[in-house]
């Protein structure tokens, strides 16, 4: 075959393709050598945060939207986290996700007994001198701080369950954040389950007053409780309870509330009592200051008397009493003067009856509130008409109670 000759069809296919494999080896080191730039993979879209922080408008200046809570953001798989600017230290300490607030504990009800070794009652004086109660605690956070404590203690006839469901104060416990112990009179110490306010031991300070100040310390075992914020309330023979445990007891309580009660009595009676409730006590108010201060050496808590002007139970006079006989302990008082006296009618409205309220201010603080409700008898204003001894109509003595019972504070010495 010539040099001219063309080469077979096989031999020209054959130098073709050792021609291109040449080619491609020279080519391939390079190529590899200077690979092309990737972008970054973007995510899924079901992936993508509806408002990311890289790709938000101005994210130079603003920080982002805070993730809900119990949250993080996630960033997008196979992504690259971005080279972060050169302030994005203090901007990253702005943004940090707050902490969820921990979740409130629920509102309980414990139930439980009290005894005092001082608790005996005449004549009674080998009945145990134990008495139940029922402590509401509102719904708390879990770290919550002391809590004010307002004891309600029942009038006769009553339970402390009916006492808590009449007066309705667990719902504005609930809402304002504080607890509520309900004193159970026992049938074995008075058949009416009336508070033997009237027995020589009770009414010098012990008996049953002894009883349920120990139930204010197994309140204590059960929650925090701020002590200069403890406050004592009752309905009938329970008023006239709170008003000896805050008149023997002033280093306990911050303040106390007697709704259509009596003062106390020197010297106390069965038989005295009878003609109390009908005629009114007749109170000593020198003497009773007397012993006030010849035996303590703080003022009085603040007090709050509540009554209606047509109660046939327990007349009116009662509450008469009991503002005297307060006035002439605080005008007593060592360096003390005469307190500043304010009256104000208030109008009936739709919901509830005129009353009259008058204020005694000392150094410009209300020390004592008297209520004088027109038209009501002996019953809870502003009660649960459901059940006895509650008026439906108000004004509420529940919800002015506690807005005067949140003003006081016990000075701690």
């Amino acid at each position: 075959m010539s040099a001219n000759s063309p080469a077979p069809k096989h031999t020209r296919l054959t130098r073709f393709r050792a021609r291109l494999r040449a080619m491609f080896e020279r080519r391939r080191p390079q190529d590899m050598a200077k690979p092309a730039p990737q972008q970054e993979a973007s995510p899924p879209a079901a992936d993508l945060p509806a408002a990311h922080a890289d790709t938000a408008p101005h994210t130079a200046h603003h920080a982002a939207p805070a993730p809900p809570p119990h949250t993080t953001p996630a960033h997008p798989p196979h992504a690259a986290p971005a080279a972060p600017p050169a302030h994005s230290q203090h901007e990253h300490a702005e943004t940090v996700t707050p902490a969820a607030p921990p979740p409130l504990a629920d509102a309980r009800t414990v139930q439980g007994t009290a005894s005092s070794s001082d608790g005996a009652t005449a004549p009674w004086l080998l009945l145990p001198p134990e008495r139940a109660y029922r402590l509401y605690v509102p719904p708390r956070a879990a770290d919550a701080s002391a809590m004010p404590l307002v004891m309600m203690i029942h009038g006769c006839r009553e339970t402390a369950e009916e006492f808590e469901q009449g007066t309705r104060m667990n719902a504005i416990a609930a809402r304002e954040g504080f607890a509520v112990l309900y004193p159970d009179q026992a049938t074995f110490a008075n058949i009416r389950r009336c508070w033997n306010w009237f027995e020589p031991n009770t009414a010098a300070g012990h008996g049953e007053c002894a009883i349920l100040l120990e139930m204010i310390n197994r309140a204590r075992d059960e929650l925090a409780v701020d002590v200069t914020r403890v406050c004592v309330a009752g309905m009938s023979s329970g008023g006239a309870l709170a008003g000896l445990l805050a008149y023997h007891h002033p280093e306990v309580f911050a303040a106390a509330a007697v709704h259509s009660g009596l003062p106390p009595m020197m010297p106390p009676s069965a038989a005295a009592a009878i003609s109390a409730m009908e005629k009114g006590v007749k109170v000593d108010t020198e003497a009773l200051a007397d012993a006030y201060w010849n035996t303590h050496g703080v003022l009085p808590p603040a007090l709050l008397v509540l009554h209606g002007d047509e109660d046939a139970r327990v007349t009116e006079r009662n509450a008469t009493s009991m503002v005297r006989l307060w006035e002439r302990l605080y005008e007593s008082a060592p360096l003390a003067h005469q307190l500043d006296r304010e009256t104000r009618e208030m109008p009936a409205d739709g919901n509830a009856r005129a009353y009259t309220r008058t204020d005694l201010l000392r150094d410009g603080r209300i020390v004592i509130r008297g209520v004088r409700i027109h038209g009501l008898a002996h019953a809870w204003s502003g009660g649960d008409a459901e059940l006895p001894f509650n008026d439906a109509r108000g004004p509420d003595a529940s919800a002015m109670i506690w807005r005067f019972f949140e003003r006081q504070v016990r000075r701690v010495e």
